[in-house]
């Protein structure tokens, strides 16, 4: 193996350690030392009588000496410092300085190809445009690391598509749409390259471009997992990009203004950019001259399937992605004409009314779970629901017209129904099934809006749009109407105004639910009707105060009733232990349900004198109801 005679090493201020190493080298070659600062100063004084360097210094200046480099057909070697990990990964170097020493001196150099940006060479990747948490690097930032993490954050929740123009060598012209174009010209080394899951190599004679363009920021975030899932064995390119390779590329973009090389270079938009094969001489690791074998590639090669083409790529102009992907025209046009219909009052919408109300109606006389249940997989008010919602996102004012009517219609004959059924069982009595409908918390109010997403979500994708039936179930619509009309069957207006409460907090709670799932599905980009959204925004607040208030009874209730639990008071010398407790808030008034367990019998005096120890734990007026056990 044989050594160059003579070398200047350029160093920069984290490299200064290896002066000494390189000056006091044991293969016979003499070594200039000089700052990277003052050499590029005095290039044209020194340069005629130096024919190989020796650099040590960080991305943003290795461009500049490999450009100086081509200008004086020089060689180079490549010793990073420890500091210098990724010049380390890059250039496939050991740890050992030594060793990396002895490659870097000696009289064997194979050439590489660069990458020329405006007649000016660069040796760093580039962006155009923004991929957040993998290229943001690129950019130089002064914000901490945290401030950098937020401002990604930001971005990321911010992406948005643009139009890109490319032409390639051979005058092929692609118009298409991306959130960014990544320029990768070397080793699979780097992250970029690595998640792109494409072979790079500085001496294949061409330039590739990756055009990044997810739909939505869900598959954003799976392109960002592939960097923690990547294996050697895939070979599979993410359907999220398309990529093409020549030998020179014009780039112009619709909002960006400049494409950012990692270091401190950029461009003002558009740009050329060209590959210069055998640009420069290097020594380098047999393990990178693996990497990056000989094999010039003459054909372009384009794969851009995945990408909006010419047409769609005009839609994507300054538009945010959605969070999930946007719905095709065909799923669109099919979800909205089957909406439509919905929203539709037909004479099936009204028997199915009428006979899930009464079937309801007869369940919560009965007290049975069973019945009720049977009524809500028959009752149709979920559907004109979810077509209200599409119609407040998209700003349809006759889906909105149809769909209220109908919900209205089902309301008057759900109440209808169940109060002409009261009157036909005059001696019918409150059950539980009906008290637990006249209470509603903010628990049920949670129950409405993850059914409205459920059912919003059902009725997007026919393959599962039979599941709509056990999400009626959940949200219960049909049972506080009944509950209601009952309520007004008895003349009262406690009972009527809780459970349609209930029902209201349902309503909204799946018009909400069901508006921003569409949304997110991509259906629309934008809320069309904003007006009106913002009015039923303003009924959930509005309800959710009594909401709130009865879901702090609930918490009382609980409270009491623990607190009361296995509770022993002694009355007129008699023991009396409360087995079970239940509070109910029916309006102003509480009825407190015991069971109490006794030795003695007990007289009327002895329940006057337990009512008012009780009394004195509560505020208002309460009626107790008892069941008393006996122990022998």
């Amino acid at each position: 193996m044989t050594y160059v005679e003579e070398a200047h090493f350029i160093y920069d201020d984290d490299s200064k350690e290896l002066i000494e190493k390189l000056e006091l080298n044991q293969y016979g070659t003499k070594i200039t030392s000089i700052h990277v600062d003052i050499f590029i100063d005095s290039i044209g004084e020194i340069f005629q009588s130096i024919e190989h360097i020796v650099i040590s210094l960080s991305k943003s200046k290795i461009s500049e000496l490999l450009s100086i480099a081509y200008m004086y057909n020089c060689s180079i070697g490549v010793v990073p410092s420890p500091l210098q990990k990724k010049e380390l990964k890059h250039f496939y170097l050991s740890s050992d300085i030594n060793e990396n020493i002895e490659i870097s001196l000696q009289d064997e150099f194979k050439p590489v190809d660069l990458v020329k940006v405006n007649d000016e060479l660069v040796y760093s990747q580039a962006i155009v445009g923004s991929i957040p948490f993998i290229g943001n690097n690129l950019k130089k930032t002064k914000l901490s690391i945290f401030k950098s993490f937020v401002h990604a954050l930001i971005r990321f929740f911010s992406i948005k598509l643009q139009k890109f123009e490319i032409t390639t060598e051979n005058g092929q012209k692609i118009v298409t749409a991306g959130s960014a174009i990544v320029v990768l010209n070397h080793t699979t080394k780097d992250l970029l390259a690595k998640i792109f899951n494409l072979e790079q190599s500085m001496r294949n004679g061409s330039i590739t471009l990756v055009i990044v363009s997810p739909h939505s920021i869900f598959e954003y975030m799976k392109l960002i997992f592939s960097i923690f899932t990547h294996s050697k064995k895939q070979n599979k390119i993410s359907k999220y990009i398309g990529y093409m390779k020549s030998k020179s590329f014009e780039i112009k973009a619709a909002t960006s203004k400049r494409i950012f090389f990692e270091g401190s270079k950029s461009f003002e938009l558009p740009v050329k950019c060209e590959i210069v094969q055998d640009a420069i001489r290097i020594n380098a690791s047999e393990k990178f001259w693996e990497k990056n074998e000989k094999v010039l590639v003459n054909k372009e090669t384009i794969k851009i399937d995945n990408l909006p083409d010419k047409n769609e790529a005009n839609n994507y102009i300054s538009q945010r992605i959605p969070f999930l992907k946007s719905a095709s025209e065909e799923r669109f046009k099919e979800l909205f004409q089957i909406l439509r219909e919905d929203s539709k009052i037909n004479t099936s919408y009204l028997v199915l009314m009428v006979l899930s109300t009464l079937l309801a109606t007869f369940g919560l006389f009965a007290n049975s779970a069973a019945v009720i249940i049977g009524a809500m997989l028959i009752a149709p008010l979920m559907v004109p629901i979810v077509s209200v919602s599409m119609g407040l996102l998209r700003a349809d004012t006759e889906m909105i017209k149809n769909s209220l009517l109908k919900i209205l219609a089902g309301i008057f004959v759900a109440i209808l129904a169940s109060s002409i059924l009261k009157f036909l069982l005059p001696d019918s009595e409150i059950t539980t099934e009906m008290i637990g409908r006249i209470n509603p918390t903010l628990l049920d109010l949670g129950v409405a809006i993850i059914s409205g997403v459920a059912a919003a979500y059902s009725k997007s994708f026919k393959e599962i749009a039979q599941n709509l039936a056990g999400v009626a179930i959940a949200v219960a619509l049909v049972p506080p109407l009944a509950v209601a009309g009952i309520g007004l069957g008895y003349g009262d207006i406690d009972i009527f105004l809780g459970a349609f409460l209930l029902f209201f907090t349902n309503l909204v709670g799946i018009i909400i639910a069901a508006i921003i799932t569409f949304q997110l599905l991509g259906f629309s980009n934008v809320v069309k009707s904003k007006k009106s959204v913002i009015f039923i925004f303003l009924l959930l607040l509005a309800i959710s105060y009594p909401l709130y208030l009865s879901y702090d009874n609930m918490l009382k209730e609980h409270k009491i009733s623990q607190m009361l639990l296995k509770h022993r008071f002694l009355i007129n010398n008699k023991y009396i232990i409360i087995d079970k407790a239940n509070v109910i808030f029916h309006g102003n008034v509480k009825i407190l349900n015991l069971n109490l367990v006794v030795r003695e019998s007990l007289n009327r005096n002895d329940f006057e004198t337990l009512k008012i120890n009780i009394q004195r734990l509560f505020n208002g007026k309460l009626f107790i109801k008892t069941k008393v056990e006996y122990i022998l």
